[in-house]
């Protein structure tokens, strides 16, 4: 854990004097919600007695100001506490979308986890009615103390009552709190499912996946339901034995009250008033116990969050380098995924300099992606390093580090926005001379002229585009910023001719103003514009050096090896003429 306070509980630690604000509200709240049991009082105690109807007036102009204060009181707890839930989910957003994005870097992204859910939930929480029961809450012994004033026998009879429910709700939290749990992993689980069927159903619809998948989601949100039921039984459960509990006390209150009256101890005044009393009493326990399952729900969101911000907090700030220009060399002896248990690459030395374009081959398998992520500085290798200018790539700022890197992933993913956008990185200063340089070497500019808005065009997350055209557009994202290292895996599996001819121009121009390219390639084509050549196979560096020099060593197992000899020797004459 590098920072020293979790951003999480700093973001609530700093609601602090906003609560204490509506502590403040409550409190007078509270205070002036007697006023409607002393005008009880006084109305059976006074006005009945001496049939004054001025008085009665005077008492209810009385009742109504202060019911008008009590609604004003309200009205701005409620809207302190909507502004704090939406400076909370403010102040977190940005940490908990940091640390998410780590994670899923470090490979431990969970499908089934919507932490927007999360956020939203606890915000929804900070400005709901539960909360408000919280700070109500501890003004019951206000209300005691005045039954116990009204008569001893009385605020006995409510403690009684108030410590009857609040043990059923630390009863009610303890047998909830585990089928909660299980009903919102459970959930996960068939939104996860629910999320990838939908956005591949294309896919399930040719494969006849549909009705299978549908069976599988359905049994997981039996599942679910299942759990939830379970949950919501217990607590309605309560919820039901806590009215049931709180009415049979008003009741025994009333008569309680009307005994002390028939006796002499009291008054008809004091058996009304003390009903309401207790009413008012019990009300935030019985809130509590009514929304419980809300509130279990908030503090699960809350740990989920802050947890993950402690998992994944950002590193502190390395020392700003200055930008690469010279070489990169790579030393690693053993290299992976995050949290993998083997090694998927090892055994690779090489070094490039300014200039270079260098083809990584091998066959499917081979840690061509893996490697791919280490160049591009995504992964870093468990033994080893990966030196930018004799820098290791671990040791510079990510944000630094990224400007001097193009990355083309293999699945390429557009963002919702504007193409200019997707190009410039949505840098929040964006080079629109930059933006048309890319694109014009990435061969995308005459498309995306031909767009209506051009490059306003807004294309969602791209799933208008055709394959080739997001990947021509991914790749124009990559040499935004004119980066010195381009890592491309698989840059033309859905190339067309004419996007093969424009990526090789794109790695000739990266060339010639000294940078240096990478290309994860099964495509003998792609071996026209790379000046070295590396071979893995199994993970491990087998080959490396000039072009023409691996191919003339063995150029039959440079590419995948195909299974018929007519098409084994189709690709040797290919990869020869690749290499002239």
């Amino acid at each position: 854990m590098f920072q020293k306070s979790n951003p999480v509980k700093s973001a609530w630690g700093s609601l602090h004097k906003g609560f204490v604000a509506v502590a403040v509200f409550s409190l007078f709240l509270n205070l002036l919600m007697l006023a409607g049991p002393l005008y009880m009082l006084q109305v059976y105690d006074r006005v009945l007695t001496s049939q004054n109807i001025d008085t009665l007036i005077a008492l209810t102009l009385l009742l109504g100001g202060v019911f008008i204060v009590v609604a004003c009181l309200d009205l701005m707890r409620m809207r302190i506490l909507g502004r704090l839930a939406a400076r909370f989910e403010m102040s977190v957003g940005a940490p908990v979308l940091g640390a998410a994005m780590r994670r899923r870097v470090q490979g431990e992204g969970k499908a089934e986890e919507n932490l927007v859910e999360d956020v939203n939930g606890f915000r929804e929480f900070i400005s709901g009615t539960t909360l408000t029961a919280f700070f109500d809450a501890p003004w019951i012994p206000i209300y005691l103390m005045v039954l116990y004033v009204l008569h001893p026998y009385l605020g006995l009879l409510g403690l009684v009552g108030a410590l009857t429910l609040t043990f059923m709700a630390l009863v009610n939290n303890a047998r909830a709190r585990a089928p909660m749990q299980q009903a919102a992993e459970a959930r996960g689980r068939s939104d996860a499912l629910f999320k990838t069927s939908d956005r591949n159903a294309e896919l399930a619809h040719a494969l006849g996946m549909k009705s299978d998948l549908v069976r599988r989601w359905t049994a997981l949100q039996a599942d679910a339901h299942q759990y939830k039921i379970r949950a919501a039984d217990r607590i309605a459960s309560f919820s039901v034995m806590s009215k049931t509990i709180r009415m049979g006390l008003q009741s025994a209150v009333l008569g309680l009250g009307a005994a002390l009256a028939v006796v002499g101890e009291s008054t008809a005044g004091v058996m009304i008033a003390a009903t309401i009393v207790l009413a008012r009493a019990l009300a935030p326990i019985d809130q509590l116990i009514g929304q419980w399952r809300s509130f279990l729900a908030a503090r699960g969101s809350y740990n989920k969050i802050k947890q993950l911000t402690e998992d994944f907090a950002e590193a502190p700030m390395n020392l700003n380098l200055p930008r690469a220009y010279k070489a990169l060399d790579v030393r690693i002896s053993q290299a992976g995924p995050p949290r993998a248990l083997s090694a998927t690459v090892r055994a690779i030395d090489f070094s490039l300099v300014a200039g270079d374009v260098l083809a990584i081959i091998g066959q499917s398998g081979s840690g061509k992606t893996t490697l791919g992520k280490m160049l591009a500085g995504i992964w870093h290798p468990q033994r080893g390093e990966v030196l930018l200018d004799g820098s290791p790539m671990s040791k510079w700022n990510p944000e630094d580090l990224g400007k001097q890197i193009g990355y083309l992933p293999q699945d390429v993913e557009l963002f919702d926005g504007t193409i200019r956008e997707n190009i410039g990185r949505f840098s929040t200063v964006i080079d629109d001379a930059e933006v048309l340089r890319a694109a014009r070497e990435a061969g995308v500019h005459e498309l995306i002229s031909s767009l209506p808005e051009g490059y306003e065009t807004h294309i969602g997350r791209g799933f208008f585009l055709s394959g080739g055209q997001r990947q021509r557009l991914a790749l124009a994202r990559a040499l935004y910023g004119d980066p010195f290292v381009l890592v491309l895996d698989e840059p033309n599996s859905d190339l067309d001719a004419e996007g093969e001819q424009a990526l090789r121009d794109a790695l000739l121009a990266v060339q010639e103003r000294g940078g240096i390219s990478i290309v994860m390639t099964h495509r003998p084509a792609t071996l026209q514009a790379a000046n070295k050549v590396m071979v893995l196979r199994n993970g491990s560096q087998t080959q490396f050096g000039d072009k023409q020099d691996v191919l003339k060593v063995n150029h039959r197992n440079v590419l995948d090896k195909p299974t018929e000899p007519a098409p084994r020797r189709e690709n040797e004459t290919q990869i020869a003429g690749a290499a002239q």
